[in-house]
């Protein structure tokens, strides 16, 4: 991703000597503020998966669950200022939440004989991800014409990400003891906050001066380290590819 920062601040920076507003060919005053208010869909699936090796009954076993976070509609704010020749400043909030759902396994040592695991395995139900972000900008603005107006805007984000992870397998057995079933795992709900990055341009067209409709498409994620299953650690990638659409207004 810090190739495509790159690329669009070199597009910020060229584009600069080249701007020249609508408003100073019309006589208006210029709109220096753009206010965007967007229903958008998180296109990236950010599966990921937690395995660790786990000792039980005098033997070491290997438990492991797959998460799958889903895409999903999402809510998207940003407001930017413009500062000199269509160069400013924005920020921008979403919010992405999802019931996501997961498979456990696990290899279960025989409490009588060595080398004999059971196995067990079975679905972990309506885990929640919640992933809030504010999105810190450098902007260019473009306009097109009077009605068309294109923004380019580049920047670190902060995200505050929280996932429902599985803490440990449970199961059930009797005697012999041959098999084990699965039963509903112990959960629990984390979060991290971490610094990643975001890049995108916007797309309005204005039927009058102030108020119009626009789309907007921009990348902000980064990655965040969650509890694993075997007390440890595991990554997991947050944000990804946005989507939106919705209301504009410049002032």
């Amino acid at each position: 991703m810090s190739k495509m920062v790159s690329g669009v601040l070199v597009v910020l920076g060229a584009a600069l000597g080249g701007v020249v507003p609508v408003s100073a060919q019309t006589g208006e005053p210029p709109s220096r503020v753009v206010v965007a208010v967007n229903y958008a869909f998180q296109a990236t699936a950010n599966d990921f998966t937690d395995a660790a090796t786990i000792r039980r009954n005098a033997e070491d076993g290997r438990d492991s669950v797959v998460y799958r976070v889903p895409t999903g509609a999402a809510f998207d704010v940003a407001g930017g200022v413009s500062i000199w020749r269509g160069l400013g400043v924005g920020v921008g909030v979403s919010r992405f939440t999802h019931a996501t759902d997961a498979t456990a396994s696990g290899s279960i040592a025989h409490p009588f004989f060595f080398s004999r695991p059971r196995a067990i395995t079975g679905p972990v139900a309506g885990l929640t991800r919640e992933e809030l972000a504010v999105h810190v900008q450098a902007r260019l603005t473009l306009p097109v014409g009077q009605r068309l107006m294109v923004v380019l805007f580049a920047g670190p984000s902060y995200f505050q990400a929280k996932q429902e992870v599985v803490t440990d397998l449970a199961y059930t057995e009797s005697y012999p003891y041959d098999t084990a079933a699965f039963a509903p795992p112990g959960t629990r709900s984390a979060s991290q906050n971490r610094i990643g990055v975001n890049a995108g341009g916007d797309l309005g067209f204005f039927f009058t001066r102030q108020i119009g409709v626009g789309v907007t498409a921009r990348y902000a994620g980064t990655t965040v380290d969650l509890p694993s299953i075997g007390g440890g650690k595991v990554s997991a990638k947050v944000g990804g590819v946005q989507a939106g659409i919705g209301l504009r207004l410049r002032f």
